[in-house]
């Protein structure tokens, strides 16, 4: 079983290139002769047909917002054929399937194997090659590619992915219960709750304009907050209550469910971050169970769990609920033998604490961090019992709540080292004043996130739940993985004693290692390397060493910073996208062993939207809307400029794969012939990905592993978009269309509707081109014939080393 549990539903970073160090327009609504409507549900709220400015780059008009005939609350978005009256080509469609669900076959093409039959047994090693180094081990502070393929035997999920029925199973949890949280009427009876601003009239509901002060100096303006407080009938203080912002109407942005809080013991709540526009406020005290809704508008609600404070089923009726978020809470029953690698028993103090550090500020972990900010509630319930509650209901939020322990750091690691010197690491929120005084730490302060972040005793050898443990890490050459002892179920525990994992960046020279047998798996060959270097190796090389080849969740991409000037206008990054002849090099130097793409899902999974074709090479085009676009070469230097400023971009490349070298230097080509200055410069691996996260690249050139259904918020939404945020939204994209479709993509519960969601979303990032989609490239490999039970799973990254094993009279190492 591949073991995926980790990032099941993050996208993370891979290597594939990069270029130096871009605001964006909202593509044109699809128009509609008249104006359509939805009500969202339970909230009185509707969204109606209404303008919506298209923004720079385009002949500045507006539009009436259409929406789809069979999910009517969801914008529908034309795809773009023209720019300024400028054709917009397309490539031809590509056909290529992939069948993701079912049964995966063993040893494809190991005729050595299948020749010499064999049962799973324990024993020997095997040593990987991997292009890059992580910069530390720790799954919270490094969401690298490298760094979570290593720790994926390290780490351990409340639940597995079956990598062939793509159902989750039983993992440190044996069991899980998922219920609903439903919102009570303000006036239900003996539960009576009131909602007031600071200062104000208590109400059982209000509606208020927020309001959003103009950037300053280019940069978003503080958020307006909004002080509230919650009470009971008696206008008495009531802390706990449910508090809903729900959009009166469409506004551009806005969550179209709302916006959920909870007072805390005073009853005092601030609130804000919302796009401008009018909302209506409620409150309601909130019970959790699984609901069933009547005919008639009632609702019947039935505790999941022992655990529930409903002890029996209740019918509502139509008039004593008001909201139900589907799926929002799950308790967990976790098995009681689980350990650490060190033999300390893991329990829900351990899922505490790493929800403490997902959730902390201090902590480096922006890029994981934004699928735990919703996750609202983890509290224990014994020690192998614990209960984890969404704010809202999110489509991932079961993925998430499994991967939860995987990040979940061992307590009692962390107590014993500030033990050593007198102080006592506490959950509790403290000030540094408090913690000076009363001799602690607090896990969600600014000094154990500074520790966290740094100190090399987790960060370089991390304990973990999973079948293998940290052994040592050679910086700059190995990190060595080997059996855990204290391994909780035997049947997953790997057959291999040793996993080394061989840090080798230079293409040319993890061939050599092959070939001298120093590596036993060369994965992440080149297509070059895979297609016209194998024939012409030794015939001793050929025949020890079996090839692989699969196609694995990602698209590589260039992406175009909004920060920097030239990026800003998307007629300029459709024009750069004109520029680059991708199937061209797909053909010639992947050996068509790719397919070009348009969007940010995966090709074969239910989010992306054959229907908009890639933009095709036309140089011509370009030409025009550059032009169009305001940049001529108004000196005759052979350079565009526009107000003064010359075109010039700086290509920086993590070094280590020649193919991609050549493609910068056709890019660079094609640029210069239009008047554009690209320099490249090649850079290693972490002084790269620091300039990336700090946003000082013009351009960034890399690819995103995924899941078969992602979240685009991560990469997409504009919370991470300015400058001093280290997340994954390293180009600053800011759309409010965009951040429409996320916020609705992300509680939309069926299958079909996301599908919508998702075909508008792609609609909306085609048009702005903020990323040059390049390919979803297959991955190469070639491993030695004496491995069996080797399958090249759909499922990133294709493959388990702790299935496969050796022979017995086949082991290398003893």
């Amino acid at each position: 079983m591949v073991r995926s549990h980790q990032f099941a539903g993050a996208v993370i970073l891979g290597v594939l290139l990069s270029m130096g160090c871009t605001t964006s327009s909202t593509p044109a609504p699809a128009k509609t002769s008249g104006s359509s409507s939805a009500t969202s549900e339970n909230t009185g709220s509707e969204a109606s047909g209404e303008s919506v400015s298209k923004g720079s780059g385009t002949n500045g008009a507006e539009a009436k917002t259409a929406y789809w005939e069979d999910y009517p609350d969801v914008p529908k978005i034309e795809i773009m054929a023209e720019v300024d009256g400028i054709k917009i080509p397309r490539m031809p469609p590509n056909n290529e399937t992939l069948s993701l669900a079912g049964p995966i076959p063993a040893d494809v093409d190991n005729e050595w194997a299948k020749s010499r039959p064999s049962q799973p047994v324990s024993g020997d090693a095997i040593s990987i090659r991997f292009n890059s180094e992580p910069r530390v081990l720790n799954p919270i502070t490094e969401t690298s590619a490298v760094q979570t393929y290593i720790m994926q035997y390290v780490n351990e999920g409340l639940a597995r992915q079956n990598p062939e029925t793509f159902e989750y199973e039983p993992g440190i949890a044996k069991k899980w219960v998922v219920e609903d949280s439903i919102k009570l009427s303000p006036d239900y009876p003996g539960r009576e709750r009131r909602v007031a601003l600071k200062d104000g009239e208590a109400k059982a509901s209000f509606e208020i304009n927020y309001e959003v002060a103009p950037p300053v100096n280019g940069k978003p303006a503080e958020s307006k907050t909004i002080s509230l407080v919650t009470s009971n009938k008696e206008g008495q203080p009531q802390g706990g209550a449910w508090v809903g912002i729900y959009p009166v109407g469409r506004i551009l942005g806005a969550s179209t469910t709302g916006y959920h809080y909870w007072s805390d013991s005073n009853g005092q709540l601030d609130v804000g971050g919302f796009p401008a526009g009018k909302y209506v406020v409620k409150t309601g005290d909130e019970i959790f169970g699984q609901s069933e809704p009547g005919e008639d508008g009632s609702l019947i609600v039935k505790p999941g769990t022992e655990e529930n404070p409903l002890k029996e089923a209740l019918t509502l009726k139509k008039d004593e609920w008001q909201d139900v978020q589907a799926k929002t809470y799950t308790t967990f029953y976790l098995r009681d033998d689980v350990k650490w690698s060190d033999g300390v028993p893991f329990t829900t103090r351990d899922i505490e604490f790493g929800y403490a550090l997902l959730n902390s500020p201090y902590v480096d972990g922006d890029s994981i961090r934004t699928y735990y900010s919703d996750l609202v509630e983890c509290t224990a319930l014994g020690t192998h019992t614990i209960r984890l509650r969404y704010r809202q209901q999110y489509f991932k939020a079961h993925e998430f709540s499994y991967g939860i322990s995987a990040f979940s750091p061992p307590i009692h690691f962390f107590e014993a080292i500030f033990k050593e010197n007198g102080r006592e690491l506490t959950l509790a929120p403290l000030t540094p004043q408090e913690e000076a005084s009363k001799n602690m730490i607090s896990a969600r302060g600014q000094e154990f996130g500074k520790f966290f972040n740094t100190d090399d005793r987790y960060n370089r050898k991390p304990l973990g739940t999973g079948p293998y443990i940290v052994d040592k890490w050679e910086r700059g050459d190995r990190v060595e993985l080997v059996r855990n002892p204290h391994y909780w179920e035997p049947a997953k525990a790997g057959h291999l004693d040793r996993i080394i994992f061989k840090f080798i960046i230079d293409q040319v020279s993890a061939m050599a290692a092959m070939k001298a047998g120093e590596i036993d798996f060369f994965f992440d060959m080149s297509a070059e390397q895979f297609f016209e270097d194998w024939p012409t190796l030794d015939k001793e090389t050929r025949e020890t060493y079996v090839r692989g080849m699969w196609f694995s969740p990602m698209f590589s991409y260039i992406g175009w910073n909004q920060l920097a000037t030239p990026f800003k206008d998307r007629r300029v990054r459709i024009a750069l996208t004109m520029l680059f002849d991708r199937q061209d090099f797909v053909d010639k130097k992947l050996h068509n062993a790719g397919v070009v793409v348009s969007g940010t899902q995966y090709l074969f999974g239910p989010g992306y939207d054959r229907e908009v074709l890639p933009i095709a090479y036309d140089p011509e085009a370009a030409r025009e809307l550059l032009t169009e676009a305001g940049w001529i070469d108004s000196d005759n230097d052979g350079i565009l400029d526009k107000n003064g400023e010359k075109f010039q971009v700086l290509l920086r490349l993590p070094k280590g794969k020649p193919v991609n070298e050549q493609m910068c230097e056709i890019m660079q080509k094609n640029f210069k012939s239009v008047g554009i200055d690209m320099q490249i410069q090649t850079m290693e691996w972490a002084s790269f990905i620091e300039k990336l996260r700090a946003k000082e690249c013009d351009a960034v050139a890399l690819r995103w592993a995924m899941p078969i259904e992602s979240d685009p918020f991560q990469i997409w939404h504009s919370s991470e978009a300015a400058r001093e945020k280290r997340g994954s939204n390293t180009i600053s994209f800011s759309n409010p269309l965009a951040d429409e479709l996320i916020e609705m993509l992300r509680v939309t519960l069926d299958e079909n509707k996301r599908k919508r969601i998702h075909q508008s979303f792609h609609r909306v990032i085609d048009s702005e081109q903020p990323y040059m989609f390049l390919w979803i490239p297959k991955e190469f490999g070639a491993y030695h014939k004496r491995f069996r039970n080797v399958k090249w799973y759909r499922l990133r990254p294709g493959f388990d080393l702790s299935e496969w094993y050796v022979p017995k009279d086949e082991q290398v190492h003893k």
